[in-house]
């Protein structure tokens, strides 16, 4: 039996699936967002998750004259982890991506942090402000889930990876859960 098998979910309800999502998203902000360059190799950076919408979708902001948003015009199928290091807990997400300028959408989740990662050009536009034209938000419309979360306490984990090694069955350490694109839509508010 593989580990996924053995660790797969129980029969949770789509909304207690959904809800430990986004509980995990909403207490670890910072992901890598896996975009593709145009030799067709992988990247991927450390992003922070500005805000979510229709419960699932993720928001990151943007400088849009970065490599990321080339990539994104280029093939916008993305890939975006989250990992827990003290649990082995994690989450990962295939989507589509979108740069978006419209600057009503960059003010309504526009963060003053920005200016740390934009900068001030001294021209009374390029400021790192609400209205600085560089300034984009990328929306990342997901399409499937996976993650695992931890069921097994630190002692149980460890007793479980050892029993694994002597009996050779693989342990159980996490739920797996998969979230389908019907899930995600459904999911969606």
């Amino acid at each position: 039996m593989s580990y996924t098998q053995k660790n797969a979910a129980g029969d949770e309800s789509l909304e207690t699936k959904i809800t430990t999502l986004t509980t995990f998203l909403d207490a670890h902000k910072v992901g890598m967002l896996t975009t593709q360059r145009k030799d067709g190799l992988m990247v991927a950076r450390a992003m922070a998750v500005a805000d979510r919408e229709n419960t699932v979708d993720l928001i990151f902001h943007t400088h849009i004259e970065s490599g990321k948003t080339e990539e994104l015009e280029q093939n916008s199928k993305v890939g975006v982890s989250f990992y827990k290091d003290n649990t082995g807990e994690w989450v990962s997400i295939s989507g589509d991506a979108e740069v978006v300028q419209d600057r009503a959408t960059v003010e309504k989740y526009y963060s003053p942090s920005l200016k740390a990662w934009i900068g001030d050009k001294g021209d009374g536009v390029h400021d790192g402000g609400p209205h600085d034209p560089r300034i984009g938000i990328i929306r990342v419309k997901v399409h499937t889930v996976t993650y695992a979360v931890q069921t097994a306490t630190q002692i149980g984990k460890f007793y479980q990876i050892a029993k694994g090694v002597v009996t050779g069955q693989v342990p159980s350490i996490n739920a797996i859960v998969e979230l389908s694109e019907s899930d995600i839509s459904a999911a969606r508010k």
